[in-house]
Parts: C-alpha cells; structure tokens; sequence
C-alpha cells in the first residue's frame, strides 16, 4: 500500500471508505491581459514567450509528477495549467516558477482547485471482506484484522499506478468540481455503507460504457477545497464529454445525491503549440 492509503480501523467497518491516494493535484487557470501583451514590442514578446516555453517544458519533465497545457474554450479562464506533484509544496514551487517568467505580468489568476488523486476501495475491502467470512473468520478473530490487510494489499497493489499516474495524453480535457449532497431528505453520508456501496456499482458500470473513449482522473479535496472531489475528463472527442455527463445525470448517483460546480473545457497545447497561439494575437 502506499502512505496515502487510509487502512480499515479495527474490526467495525467504518462509515467512511478506505481511499488510496497519490499525486496532489492542482488546476491553475488565467486569463491574458491581452491589451498589455499587444503593448509590447517584437522582441520582448519574442522573450517573453521563449520563457514560457522553457518553463513549461521544464515542469512537464519533472523528475516527480508532470504537468500539462491546455487552451481553454469559452470565457472563464484562457489557460488552464493541470499539474501533479507529490506534495502540495511542490505546487507551489512550479506556480512560483510561472510567476518568475515575464509572461507572468501578462496573466490573471481567475480559478484554482487544489485536490489529491483518489482511488476508492470500497470494492477491494468489500471483496477481502467476503473472502475470510467464506473461510470463516469474523471480526472478532485474532487473526482477522491481519488477514484483512494482507489480502486488501494484495487487491490495491494493482492500483497504486492509477495514483501516480501521468496526465492523459488526450486532445481535450473536462475539469469540474464536485460535491454529495447532504439535503435533509437525500444525504449521501447517511447512507450505509453497503447502500453506498451497491449504488457506486452501478455508477460505476454506467461510466465504464465509456472506457474506451474517455480517461477518468477522480481526486479527492474534501478539506483541501471548496468541493469534495475535482473530476478530470480526457478524451479526442469532447462530444463524449456532453453523453457522458448527461446519461450520469439519470443515475441515482448523480440524480439524488450530487452537485456540481463550474466546467472548463480545454484543447491540450504543447509548449510549441501555447506559446504559438499567444503570438497569434
């Protein structure tokens, strides 16, 4: 297991799932001031651009994480810079390193979600769960809190690569905040925990439909941000973007227990392809 892995406390299951977590996650968006960027002459734009480049060139190779750009649609936010780092200094570190480029007097700060890559465990401890209960072992076993962690280790081993992983090398990108609501008639943290289980399972099979054409990044930022999880969507067609979502609005899931926060869509740019289309301008 990774240090991030929250383990199953004691015999009693408790109402909150095991999560395993990897990167920290930041979504860092701007906006151009476009009026001073026309203001300067040729050659500091030339400058100017040649230290984005290099910036972002430079956190895409970090030895821990990576890094992607992407060219925003619509108008709230121009750019949007995703980020994966081992800790949330690091974040801050390759943030402070945009602000020391020149271009940065160019930029305005409009969104940030600061989050952590979540993968949930309810399966895997449902499934070791089942297993020593089929062997005969109960929660008041000596040996069964024990035998409990070794075979969630073995289900979660796999998993660990889908916390440390790189960004998906997808044209396009959905960001968007999320929350379970806590109504006073649909509370999803009044839920059992097998009533949340078995309706995850569903969400779940309705998302795997789109496997194929669309890369999930779920992270975690209950504590850390506004919401309670950042949703990544990478796929070449941003089409699937709207099917998705819409038909996850029909699942109990998302019909009865979730809320949303803001979209942003974005076409990836490589360091090439950014600092080309600022210099269009």
């Amino acid at each position: 297991m990774s240090d991030h892995t929250q383990k199953p406390n004691g015999t009693d299951e408790s109402p909150a799932p095991e999560t395993m977590e990897g990167w920290y996650v930041l979504h860092d968006c701007y906006r151009i001031d476009w009026a001073t960027w026309r203001r300067k002459g040729v050659d500091a734009q030339r400058e100017f651009l040649a230290g984005l480049r290099d910036w972002l060139v430079s956190a895409r190779g970090a030895d821990t994480g990576d890094s992607a750009a992407y060219i925003v649609s619509g108008q709230k936010a121009e750019l949007m810079f995703i980020h994966y780092r081992p800790n949330p200094g690091a974040l801050n570190g390759v943030r402070r390193d945009l602000m020391a480029c020149g271009f940065a007097d160019m930029l305005i700060p409009c969104y940030g979600y600061l989050s952590i890559i979540e993968v949930s465990l309810y399966e895997a401890s449902a499934r070791a769960r089942a297993m020593l209960a089929r062997e005969g072992l109960t929660p008041d076993s000596e040996s069964f809190q024990e035998r409990l962690d070794t075979e969630i280790a073995k289900q979660t081993s796999q998993l660990e690569a889908r916390c440390y992983r790189s960004i998906p090398d997808r044209e396009y990108c959905c960001f968007y905040p999320m929350s379970k609501r806590r109504g006073e008639h649909d509370n999803w943290y009044t839920l059992s925990m097998d009533e949340r289980r078995d309706l995850m399972r569903g969400h779940g099979r309705l998302g795997h439909k789109y496997h194929r054409d669309v890369t999930q990044v779920i992270s975690g930022s209950t504590g850390l941000d506004d919401w309670e999880w950042g949703v990544d969507l990478h796929s070449d067609d941003p089409l699937v973007f709207k099917k998705l979502v819409y038909e996850m609005r029909f699942d109990p899931v998302s019909a009865r227990f979730a809320e949303f926060g803001s979209f942003f869509i974005g076409k990836a740019a490589s360091p090439e392809e950014l600092c080309a289309y600022i210099g269009q301008n």
